[in-house]
């Protein structure tokens, strides 16, 4: 993946898609990792006063994203907490993220009534975020796609559809949400994040 700045960069040229990234007994175990797990209510896309809250796992890494730092013990407390997403970014750091460290892992959970706000994830020079979806099947009419926006938020430039066994990487300073899904959808939106940073 290319290295991108939020200076002159264009960012749907920097998204990354990969459809059927894992073997489909590694998927089924990590989506039944991550649903069967204890979520807390109340995390927020960001401080907004009218940003609603939604369902969370923290695995690994600082909360306070001002405070994250990319080191061995980032990894060795996400093998500690949730050896499938260990895995998975194991697989990741030799492929679409090599050259990458990890600063933090956790994953969203959006059912029927959630939605997310329009944020950035980190301004700083080769962050990247990475989203796996997880789910065994998902319906057009569930709605939860990520939507990517332009630099002023005016237009929206992808709309990356929650596909099973999709992964999506984007630089860190574009603007993006999770959009909440339809009242037909039986199934909590799931998603699993990796927050890195580029070091080489």
């Amino acid at each position: 993946m290319k290295e991108a700045t939020s200076e002159g960069a264009r960012p749907w040229q920097d998204i990354v898609v990969v459809d059927d990234l894992l073997p489909l007994e590694e998927q089924r175990n990590l989506h039944t990792f991550l649903s069967s797990g204890n979520w807390s209510h109340g995390w927020r896309s960001h401080a907004g006063d009218a940003v609603q809250g939604f369902w969370h796992r923290h695995f690994a890494g600082s909360l306070d994203a001002a405070e994250a730092s990319a080191s061995p013990d980032v990894e060795a407390e996400l093998a500690r907490n949730a050896p499938p997403a260990d895995a998975l970014w194991q697989r990741l750091k030799r492929s679409s993220l090599a050259g990458h460290a990890l600063e933090r892992c956790y994953a969203n959970g959006l059912p029927y009534g959630c939605d997310g706000a329009t944020h950035t994830d980190s301004l700083e020079r080769g962050a990247c975020t990475a989203v796996y979806y997880p789910h065994a099947q998902w319906d057009p009419d569930w709605g939860g796609e990520t939507l990517i926006f332009n630099k002023d938020k005016s237009d929206i430039l992808a709309a990356i559809y929650p596909k099973p066994n999709r992964l999506l990487i984007f630089p860190g300073f574009v603007f993006h949400v999770a959009r909440g899904v339809s009242r037909t959808c039986p199934a909590m939106r799931i998603t699993l994040m990796f927050k890195t940073r580029l070091v080489l």
